[in-house]
């Protein structure tokens, strides 16, 4: 397959060539499925081996990266190939920048039965105060190892998102914290933990996506911060990273920031639109590069998220946040078959006519794919990192996977319940998110070696209220669980991948809803009442009078499955090893709850 675009391709100057070559390396695109014929809208297989067309693709267009999503990701061996085809695919012999959003917790490409994906940023952020920087770094060091395993060599972790915003529906648990110092100091050890193991860090969501009540996957955030806000709040970790600990990489967030930047662009219906930072000169240029002195690569967050996407097209957006100052447009176009890829071919071209008119400066493009350049050749030149063998690598991770979930497991409030429980002379009565989770606490019970009067659970996603009642009415104790916020495109990849997730009976506002009434029916018929969050704290304030005992855990994960222990997860785990007397709930909230 050859790609060309219109007539500036086939009579081009070697200054053109040069110019075309420059903006591939600037190019980092998705490749989560393929489909050699049909539509791009009808084409849902996912992508785990390279086709010769994509490969054909990256060669000619002079990529410079891709992203892989979970679509790609199957299991070790699989991973191992497409990774060693993707680098072969590169047009100079250097490495391609292979990224990947493994943050840990709510956002894990890895297939979590061979790579556990840990408890998140917020339940490292819990530790902070008892064990100091650990868990940042054990688990920084462990994700690095795990990727680095598998020939990826770009994370786009960690998050420096101070999340001072109970509602934000997207950032939440993935951030370490509500404290900027405490922010700054968990991000730098984990940022310097990975990058030590080999693998470029990523600092984001620039200049900060925490105080947002708007998924910028679904719509077009602002902040209205005064400067001094932003500056000790939102800029802070940013700054001390830049400072101290050399990120490779900056990801852009798609949010408006008057403070920062009140000029105006024109959207693509005409309306008169804030930049968003992604799109900022006076953000990515005048602030991160000039102000705070950073020199590495500054690259875009995803721009087919519609907080860019339903207002600019894709070489609109490209073109405005290369004037902005980027290096690197990530997923400006959805690639899924040979005709998107013949698309961004004429998406080139129409940066190369940017180039020539005038509106992008040719130096500093150039000068932009250099910095590429040079970084890939540093991942050439860089030497072999020693990999533990699977089986040792994988039992590793479990064992920290279970002491981070230990470490962080947090009390809110007074606990009324007089610890440790009997559970085996109880009768238990469970509610959980789904079906899945009713198995993990099932299974938390047996891993301790609990065997109850009676247990019985009710699933919130099928929930019957008539049967819920008559087993609360028979049990001796009650533990409610949640997971909210409910789940964004960030955790799956993409808007479409959201769009496509079935209607649960009950919202998850409505499943918080349900439980508080519950446990308030439970506990004036002298139950004993326990409620548990498996994601965010916040919901906890909401429980003060229903619960005798409130839990936050941060995750929800399941271990690897095995046949005796198929739904088991280190966070209810350590939860009934709590109600047992067992396990310390040590940690300490890292957001403040109102």
């Amino acid at each position: 397959m050859t790609l060309s675009a219109g007539g500036c391709v086939g009579n081009a100057s070697i200054d053109q060539q040069d110019l075309r070559r420059q903006i591939g390396q600037k190019l980092m695109i998705d490749l989560r499925h393929f489909c050699i014929e049909g539509s791009s809208a009808e084409c849902k297989t996912d992508l785990t081996e390279l086709p010769k067309e994509f490969a054909d693709a990256v060669r000619q267009l002079h990529l410079g990266g891709v992203i892989l999503f979970a679509n790609n990701l199957k299991e070790k061996e699989q991973i191992r190939r497409l990774t060693a085809d993707l680098h072969r695919a590169s047009s100079d012999d250097l490495p391609l920048l292979i990224g990947i959003d493994q943050e840990g917790g709510r956002v894990a490409r890895l297939p979590t039965q061979e790579f556990p994906a840990f408890a998140g940023n917020m339940a490292i952020g819990a530790t902070f105060a008892r064990s100091g920087n650990r868990f940042a770094t054990d688990v920084g060091r462990s994700i690095a190892r795990q990727l680095s395993s598998l020939g990826i060599n770009l994370n786009f972790a960690p998050s420096l998102d101070v999340n001072n915003n109970p509602a934000n529906p997207v950032i939440n648990a993935r951030s370490f914290g509500d404290n900027p110092v405490a922010v700054a100091a968990a991000g730098g050890a984990m940022l310097d933990a990975m990058q030590q193991a080999g693998v470029l860090g990523t600092i984001k969501h620039f200049p900060g996506h925490g105080d947002t009540h708007v998924d910028s996957h679904t719509g077009l955030p602002l902040v209205e911060h005064d400067r001094a806000t932003v500056e000790a709040v939102d800029l802070y970790p940013f700054r001390q990273l830049i400072k101290v600990h050399q990120p490779a990489m900056v990801m852009t967030a798609h949010i408006q920031y008057p403070a920062l930047d009140n000029s105006s662009l024109t959207s693509k219906s005409g309306e008169a639109l804030i930049k968003p930072a992604t799109l900022s000169r006076a953000i990515l240029t005048d602030l991160l590069r000039e102000d705070m002195g950073f020199q590495g690569i500054i690259i875009t967050d995803a721009l087919n998220m519609a907080g860019i996407s339903q207002f600019f097209t894709p070489s609109e957006a490209v073109i405005q946040t290369f004037a902005a100052g980027a290096d690197i447009a990530l997923m400006p176009y959805e690639i899924k078959t040979p005709a998107d890829m013949a698309a961004l071919a004429r998406l080139i071209d129409e940066v190369v006519l940017a180039v020539q008119q005038g509106q992008l400066n040719s130096t500093e493009i150039a000068q932009s794919a250099q910095r590429i350049t040079r970084l890939r050749q540093q991942l050439k030149v860089s030497p072999a990192q020693q990999s533990l063998p699977d089986s040792i690598g994988l039992e590793q991770d479990l064992q920290l996977e279970r002491q981070l979930a230990e470490a962080s497991l947090t009390q809110v409030g007074t606990n009324k319940l007089q610890l440790p429980l009997n559970l085996a002379a109880l009768k238990l009565h469970l509610i959980a998110p789904d079906q899945t989770k009713c198995q993990s606490w099932m299974q938390a019970l047996s891993g301790w070696g609990i065997k109850a009067k009676s247990v019985t659970c009710s699933d919130l996603t099928s929930f019957e209220q008539k049967l819920a009642l008559q087993q609360i009415a028979q049990a001796d104790l009650v533990l409610g669980s949640l997971i909210s916020p409910a789940q964004s495109a960030a955790e799956l990849g993409v808007l479409a991948d959201l769009q496509a997730l079935p209607a649960m009976k009950l919202t998850v506002i409505e499943q918080k809803k349900l439980l508080v009434e519950l446990l308030q029916q439970a506990k004036a018929a002298g139950k004993k009442t326990v409620m548990v969050s498996l994601r965010t704290p916040y919901d906890l304030t909401d429980f003060s009078n229903s619960a005798d005992l409130r839990l936050a855990t941060y995750s929800y994960n399941q271990k690897s499955q095995t046949a005796e222990r198929p739904f088991s997860g280190p966070a209810y785990d350590a939860v009934i090893g709590f109600l047992l007397g067992e396990v310390e709930a040590a940690g300490q909230l890292p957001v403040l709850l109102k």
